[in-house]
Order: structure tokens, then C-alpha cells, then sequence
């Protein structure tokens, strides 16, 4: 058994405390971990220290044997610990909300700690301590209070923001059933690695985050969105769905994208050249079609079902399953040109929260090349292609978009697993509300799982 000094830990991480006693064989010993520094806040409620998970229950102190490592027949180097104590203990109670709170207040969002080691108290024993005290700036004073230990070279250690729950591919098989074994283990593997970075490190951000990223890709199976539009799913997606004031009939709707009806053709350049507000940017194509259809409104959509609107129109045959129905549907906006330029299927939905529309693209080659200016990436061009392919590119770029392109999404999945949550996560990742059923499932499905498996 061999044990790697830390300089700085995780609240939520399962760590080992050693510390060699002399004489003291089979006597117990009493560990607290303190905030060291002087703070604004206090990080733990107690003057006794942090809240910690141990072998004996939850509480602010641990406690262990002198030698009982010496005595485990598993451990092959046993005899090396006849004369150390160790603690193996959580930072932090199973519910860390508050001291997630508290760090978030504290500069780099860290604690400066250090461990109280007690020998004397549980024993009733005068015990003499070799360790040195750390004053208000790390360096030994002559306090008189020589159980203070810190981890080395007589530095506080550093306590920041934990990362939540280990991922793991049995975790993901309970929430997607329908997702791949080899997949699940990439995502899991992708997720960790990334997840303490950008801060999806709470039960409330994991789950919204696996319940979008879950619904985006179909079960984590698919990185790219997918050309192949039946004639119903055009219309229940890009007609039904997204409607616009009739320009002369003011108690009724019409549809947004005419050009995909047959017999409706619209001129296909952009009604704005160069626009300003967010109406403009999100206006699209020239609505300029003869005699747009009148339609009734009616939850929100159009009221007529698939087989009622195909009975009067058809959808023209070019949309069908062609890269054409996204170079006019997302042309002339979200950055991208007219239906020509093909914008709209270059820039097109990839990666685990479908990246669409060349800003966002852009947005992400930038803040990517901005974080890792040793590790530059060209989004705009050849490596889009990693987007769709490359799981663990394609994650990091996801957990980009979360935190600094969509800035908020955790501020919003902080709020809760409630609906009116849900749809906030959703708009800031979808831009609508599209498969919100589905992202409803799955992230409360995935919070019940976590919550499980946090409580173990």
C-alpha cells in the first residue's frame, strides 16, 4: 500500500490521513479538518471543524487505531504501519450544498485547512507532538497548540469545490438504456475528466446536464443531427411548431418557413443584410410567398395534426432527407448565410449539446483557443470534424458551451429538477423548447439514479 502526498483536495474526494505515532500502538486517535485561515465566511458550521464521512458515521471527527493497518492481511506491506494512524475519510457530509455555498464566496473559491490530530484527549496520555504550527501566513509560530498538522513543507492545504459523483458506465446504462456499452464507458470516462473544470459538480448539475446532453444525442448515440427528415417530421418540427403573425389576416398564424410547402416559394436570400436586434438575427429568409396559408393556433402550435395538413399540402421533395432542409431553415440566422452559402448544413447540429449556427461555432473555436492556446482547435473548418467523432473532444467542447457560451446553465440547473428548471436548461441549450418531454425523463430519471448512488 503506498500512499501520494496532496497539496490540495476536493470537498466531496475519500482521502487518507497518515501521521506516524511513536509508543502509542492500539491507542485511538481523533481527527478534525479546520479551516486555517482567517475568511469572511466559515466554511464548516462547527467550530470543530468540517463536516467528514468515516468508517463510523458522518461527523465533524474521525477516528482511528494506531497500528490496525499493521493487522489487515490484504495490505502486503502491512507491517510497514505498526506505527502510523490512518484516517480514511470524505471531505464533506453526503449533502455539501451550504459548503459549496460558502467556498463559491471565498477567493479562487478555495479553503486554506489544516488537520488537528489528537492523541492525548482519547487516551487521558501527556503525548508530545514533533509537528510545527502554522501561523496566519503558512509559516511556524510558537503557539502552544502543537497538534496542528498540515501536509508538507509547512503549507496550509488547499480544500476546493468537489466534483460530485463518479460517472460510471453502469450509472449511464440505468438512465439510457438504449445507449451502447463502448459509448458509455467514453462518456463516462470524458465526463469525469472535464467535470470539476467547468463545475457540473452538484446532484442538480449532473443530472440536468446528463438529461440534456442524453436528449440531443438520442441516448448518447448520435453526434451529429441527422439529414434524414421524413415528410412528417418536417412538418412536425419546422412548419407546426414555428409560427408567425399572418401579415394580413391579425387573429390568425401562418407558417415561418412557406418554401418548404409545395406550391409556396419564397426568394431565398436573407431579409436582413445586416442586422441588429435579436428579431432581425432570428428572422431568417425572405417571407415573401403569395397567399401564406392561414393557420389556427392552438397549445402553442398549429392545430392541425400531420395527416390534417397533408390532406390540403404536401412538403416539397427536395427537403426530404436532404441537406437542403437545414441550409434554408437555419440560413439567414444564428450567424449563418442564405440557403446557397450551405451555412445552414455545415454549421449543423454536432457533438453532445448539437453545436448549431456558426456563431456558436465561433464562440466555441474562440473560447476553446482561449483556454488551451497549447492545444488550439479549428472549429470553423477541419476540426469539426472531431465534433463527430472524437468523444472526448467532443465533451470537452459540450461542458465549453455549458458553462462559458450558454454562461448561466448552472446557475439555472442550481434551481432544482422542477419543470420550470428544466425549461430554462432546455431553452439556454436547445434556443426552444424541442424533445422537452424527453429532457424532463431523463433528468429526473438521472437525478433519482444520482441521488441513489450518492446516498450508498
Amino acid at each position: 500500500m503506498i500512499f501520494k502526498s496532496l497539496k490540495s483536495v476536493n470537498l466531496g474526494d475519500e482521502v487518507y490521513v497518515v501521521v506516524k505515532k511513536l509508543n502509542l500502538a492500539n491507542k485511538k486517535v481523533w481527527l478534525n479538518v479546520k479551516q486555517g485561515k482567517e475568511e469572511k465566511t466559515e466554511l464548516h458550521f462547527k467550530k470543530s471543524g468540517l463536516m467528514l464521512q468515516h468508517s463510523k458515521g458522518e461527523n465533524t471527527r474521525a477516528e482511528a487505531v494506531v497500528g490496525a493497518y499493521a493487522k489487515d492481511d490484504k495490505i502486503t506491506n502491512k507491517t510497514d504501519f505498526k506505527d502510523w494512524v490512518i484516517f480514511k475519510i470524505t471531505l464533506g457530509g453526503k449533502d455539501t450544498k451550504r459548503e459549496i455555498e460558502e467556498l463559491d464566496k471565498l477567493k479562487g473559491k478555495k479553503a486554506f485547512m489544516y488537520l488537528l490530530v489528537d492523541a492525548h484527549s482519547p487516551n487521558n496520555l501527556k503525548v508530545v507532538y514533533n509537528g510545527k504550527n502554522p501561523d496566519k501566513e503558512g509559516d511556524p509560530d510558537k503557539r502552544n497548540t502543537p497538534n496542528y498538522w498540515l501536509d508538507m513543507d509547512d503549507k496550509w492545504f488547499e480544500l476546493k469545490k468537489g466534483c460530485g459523483i463518479e460517472i460510471t458506465s453502469e450509472i449511464l446504462k440505468q438512465i439510457f438504456p438504449k445507449s451502447k456499452s463502448t459509448r458509455r464507458k467514453e462518456v463516462a470516462d470524458a465526463i469525469n475528466k472535464y467535470k470539476c473544470e467547468f463545475e457540473i459538480n452538484s446532484l442538480d448539475r449532473m443530472a440536468h446536464f446528463l438529461g440534456q446532453i442524453g436528449t440531443e444525442t438520442s441516448q448518447l448515440n448520435a453526434l451529429k443531427e441527422s439529414y434524414n427528415y421524413s415528410a412528417k417530421n418536417i412538418y412536425n418540427t419546422f412548419l407546426r411548431k414555428v409560427l408567425v403573425k399572418h401579415p394580413t389576416s391579425s387573429k390568425k398564424y401562418t407558417f415561418k418557413y412557406h418554401d418548404l410547402i409545395e406550391g409556396y416559394n419564397a426568394t431565398l436570400t436573407c431579409e436582413y443584410s445586416n442586422p441588429k436586434t435579436s428579431s432581425e438575427k432570428n428572422y431568417g429568409h425572405k417571407r415573401d410567398v403569395e397567399d401564406p396559408i392561414e393557420v389556427t393556433k392552438k397549445n402553442g402550435k398549429a392545430s392541425w395534426s400531420y395527416d390534417e395538413f397533408n390532406e390540403l399540402y404536401s412538403i416539397k421533395d427536395e427537403y426530404i432527407k436532404d441537406k437542403k432542409l437545414f441550409d434554408y431553415v437555419y440560413g439567414c440566422r444564428m450567424g449563418n448565410g442564405k440557403r446557397s452559402t450551405e451555412d445552414g448544413s455545415d454549421y449543423f447540429g454536432v457533438g453532445f449539446i448539437h453545436l448549431t449556427g456558426k456563431n456558436k461555432y465561433k464562440a466555441l473555436h474562440d473560447k476553446w483557443n482561449e483556454l488551451y492556446p497549447n492545444d488550439k482547435k479549428d472549429f470553423m473548418g477541419d476540426d469539426i470534424s472531431l465534433l463527430k467523432t472524437d468523444v472526448d473532444v467532443a465533451m470537452k467542447a459540450s461542458m465549453i458551451i455549458w458553462t462559458h457560451v450558454q454562461v448561466g446553465t448552472n446557475n439555472e440547473a442550481d434551481k432544482g429538477n422542477n419543470k420550470a428548471a428544466i425549461i430554462a436548461v432546455t431553452k439556454d441549450v436547445n434556443g426552444g423548447t424541442n424533445g422537452l418531454n424527453h429532457r424532463e425523463k431523463f433528468t429526473k430519471k438521472a437525478y433519482e439514479i444520482l441521488k441513489k448512488e450518492n446516498e450508498k
